[in-house]
């Protein structure tokens, strides 16, 4: 195992993407986007039997003084039948966490659960809470743009001409103050947390060239718009929101349209729509939000999920606790 310097953008990405399930949460800026938001990140190469696997660790305290912990998102990206590089993995990070103090080890892989075979040894660690998605839809960019509008359900594709009919109009190179106001909006009118304008900028400023920020206008007034960020292929639509105005006009469903011609058009092979419920559950507060993405046709993933090893007595059950008490604050929403 050894580190990356930092600065080794072009290199680490590189070689990321030789690896079957690449994937933006392992890149080189999103490991600067979190180290931002206050964890310690560290990059590891580790050799494997395949070659060197890039590992984007992050580290944050545990609520144990003296000790942290150490969570892996969406990785190793290495193949799920590929255990040789998972185990090489493991032994890097364990050596990680004598060095930090690290009471417990979190991964979650990025594979889909129906992916990891039987008797896999990451199968063996206790269930974690996961900090991503564990369900989303991915639209296949790769057919001719009517071929995909054609896989959209009736109503979606109804109400993206619907849309141009009213004149809502989609500006591919928006401004992040546009962003941040229809974040603000949607968080103040639905009452929940959405990413402050730091963390905005942030995102926008270190994924530079792959951020992509576009908005819907209707007579020069923005009243939606969101922010994707492509990696390895694929565009991930990660945040948006609306100013609550014009809504009759439909003005999402054409957004969200021309995010994914735009991807196209930029080589983009897939169109992660990031996020709906693992369940069918009528009461899951993502109900509304899955319908609206289930709208774009696609394929639905079910996540692994994340699992943790302990590697201090003890260890397990401090982050738990801390967990369900900042799970509880996370949902109550902002009065």
């Amino acid at each position: 195992m050894s580190a990356v310097r930092s600065g080794a953008a072009p290199e680490w990405d590189d070689r990321l993407q030789k690896w079957p399930a690449a994937n933006l949460l392992q890149s080189f800026a999103w490991g600067e986007v979190q180290a931002r938001a206050g964890w310690a990140t560290h990059r590891l190469e580790v050799a494997t039997e395949s070659g060197p696997l890039p590992v984007t660790a992050l580290v944050t305290g545990s609520g144990l003084p003296g000790h942290s912990r150490i969570y892996v998102p969406r990785g190793p990206v290495c193949a799920p039948t590929d255990l040789a590089a998972f185990e090489a993995v493991v032994v890097a990070l364990v050596d990680l966490g004598r060095t930090e103090r690290a009471l417990a080890l979190e991964i979650e892989v990025p594979w889909p659960a129906q992916e990891v075979p039987p008797g896999h040894p990451w199968l063996d660690w206790a269930v974690a809470r996961p900090r991503q998605p564990l369900a989303t839809v991915v639209v296949d960019l790769r057919p001719q743009p009517e071929a995909i509008l054609g896989q959209f359900r009736e109503k979606t594709r109804y109400n993206v001409r619907l849309a141009q009919r009213r004149g809502v109009q989609v500006n591919r190179s928006a401004s992040l103050a546009a962003l941040i106001a229809c974040v603000e909006a949607t968080e103040a009118r639905q009452r929940i947390h959405l990413p402050s304008p730091e963390h905005l900028a942030v995102v926008g400023e270190r994924l530079g060239n792959a951020a992509r920020i576009l908005t819907a206008e209707v007579d020069g007034e923005v009243i939606a718009a969101i922010l994707t960020a492509s990696f390895a292929g694929q565009v991930t639509y990660l945040y948006g929101g609306a100013s609550g105005r014009h809504r009759e006009r439909m003005p999402n469903q054409l957004l969200q349209w021309q995010a994914m011609l735009q991807a196209r058009e930029e080589g983009g092979q897939h169109y992660d729509l990031w996020g709906i419920p693992e369940n069918d559950d009528p009461q899951h507060p993502w109900r509304g939000l899955a319908q609206f993405k289930l709208g774009f046709g696609g394929e639905q993933i079910r996540y692994a999920g994340a699992r943790r090893r302990q590697l201090r007595p003890g260890g397990a059950a401090i982050l738990s606790a801390g967990d369900t008490l900042r799970q509880k604050v996370r949902t109550r929403g902002r009065r």
